[in-house]
């Protein structure tokens, strides 16, 4: 019987391959929690309850992520007359704000936004004070804060904020692009990185926002956007023209082209699909590949933080935005928010191959064996890699002549790795790569041990498959 790719996909997740490790990590949009610049102060006391219907929600991922829309200040510091264009007024709060950001569950901020720039070089100083000693993360200020990297569940996050708005890195300078992004993908597991589109910057007026039928925020972020993940992001998400937009999935990397207001209860502007808020969960491997996730829908009122939709608009305006801008894109959203890859890609096969190895280990080993009970070495790696289709020849020594070679230091999940016996000549062992170290290039394997059965060993702390060892082969 065959299942389809999303139910694969969410019995991949459930099933929780620890060895590979994998992540949930929460988006939401732009946070303004008020303002008393222009004698407009909001009691404090009130603000601390605006997260309450959401904030379970935000601290069920291994990391939250959001924009930060204001500038948080005690002293009276000189306003940035330059922001205040049309619409756009300044923005301020006091710097004790920032422990409701923190007890909000929210661990990770862009300060990309042009507010956070509202009060010059004081403000975005006192701001970063402030989420700092909540411990919160941030990343966004050119200069002063450009990136940060963290830890979160045994996984190294790197974490960067792009944005068109002078204090921050630009979207549009390819050369930091590449700099940043490239060198924390050599440094970390999983890179995120955020965007903001000022829209009053780049279409004063709402002036040619969408020219040939195509939408020209999505065409410029989307740019932006494959650019980051060819040089190794792993996630990117954006906040631009204020309401939810499309999702896409490229190279496997979700792209979550803006998330909107998500909590800015003291906005005017909160009328029909302004007043609209989302929040997308995404559960990745350790590598960044997206598995599948969930659009959750709220809304906002005048005063009121977030609290669920009930009607799902967030929802459907998503899902018929990333149709109308996307439908070539390999995801599938479901009406009840699920969204799932359907991806046929290298790492998400080698995901089922493993996933359906370990459902064997503790079975026990026996010559010539091949399942579904009992097994040899062989016997195994061709019973697991026909559950995805894949015949394999029956020995291993004729595994070893199948795919194509793959030095030890290029290893990936799904590999075959062959090794001699003392009571064999040449290739008498194979085992499959069950997870790579990133930073040693070590590795573990699944295999059919002969006085272990279906067992995981790790390669480097193991002498005898050290002093064995032959070379691997690529079949995926």
């Amino acid at each position: 019987m065959r299942f389809s790719i999303t139910i694969i996909l969410s019995l991949l997740f459930c099933l929780k391959i620890s060895a590979q490790g994998n992540a949930k990590l929460v988006f939401a949009g732009e946070i303004n929690l008020g303002n008393n610049y222009y004698g407009k102060h909001h009691n404090e006391s009130h603000s601390e309850n605006l997260f309450a219907n959401v904030s379970n929600e935000l601290k069920s991922g291994s990391v939250a992520f959001a924009t930060l829309g204001t500038v948080l200040i005690d002293i009276e510091a000189s306003p940035n007359k330059a922001n205040a264009i049309g619409t756009h007024k300044l923005i301020r709060v006091p710097q004790s704000y920032g422990k409701i950001l923190k007890s909000s569950g929210i661990s990770a901020l862009s300060l990309s936004n042009s507010h956070v720039a509202d009060f010059g070089i004081e403000g975005l100083q006192t701001t970063s004070w402030a989420i700092r000693d909540n411990r919160i993360e941030y990343a966004g200020i050119k200069a002063m804060k450009e990136y940060t990297m963290f830890e979160r569940g045994g996984l190294r996050y790197g974490f960067v904020s792009f944005g068109t708005s002078i204090h921050s890195p630009q979207m549009g300078d390819s050369t930091m692009i590449h700099k940043i992004v490239g060198a924390l993908n050599e440094q970390c597991d999983i890179v995120v990185v955020a965007f903001n589109f000022d829209e009053n910057t780049l279409y004063p007026n709402n002036a040619a926002l969408f020219y040939g039928g195509q939408n020209a925020y999505i065409k410029k972020a989307q740019t932006f956007a494959h650019t980051c993940i060819n040089m190794g992001a792993d996630i990117v998400y954006g906040n631009g023209l204020k309401m939810p937009q499309s999702l896409e999935l490229y190279k496997d990397r979700l792209v979550i082209y803006g998330l909107g207001r998500f909590c800015t209860p003291y906005n005017n502007g909160l009328t029909n699909d302004y007043g609209v808020s989302a929040v997308v969960e995404a559960n990745v491997y350790s590598d960044g590949t997206f598995i599948n996730g969930k659009i959750l829908s709220y809304k906002q009122s005048n005063a009121q933080g977030p609290y669920e939709d009930k009607h799902h608009e967030a929802l459907k305006f998503i899902k018929s935005q990333t149709t109308h801008n996307f439908p070539k894109t390999h995801l599938s959203i479901s009406d009840n928010g699920m969204v799932a890859s359907t991806s046929e890609s290298a790492y998400l096969q080698a995901m089922k191959l493993l996933s359906e190895a370990q459902r064997h280990k503790g079975k026990p080993y026996r010559m010539g064996a091949t399942g579904p009970n009992v097994f040899d070495c062989s016997g195994f790696t061709s019973y697991v890699f026909a559950k995805i289709g894949i015949k394999l020849l029956r020995t291993a020594s004729a595994q070893y002549t199948m795919g194509m070679p793959v030095e030890r230091h290029s290893l990936q999940p799904g590999d075959l790795v062959f090794f001699t016996r003392s009571s064999v000549r040449g290739v008498g062992h194979v085992g499959i790569v069950y997870s790579v170290d990133k930073k040693t290039g070590s590795f573990s394997f699944i295999h059919a041990s002969v006085s272990k059965g279906i067992t995981i060993d790790n390669f480097a702390k193991s002498g005898y498959y050290i002093r064995r060892y032959v070379g691997a082969r690529r079949l995926l």
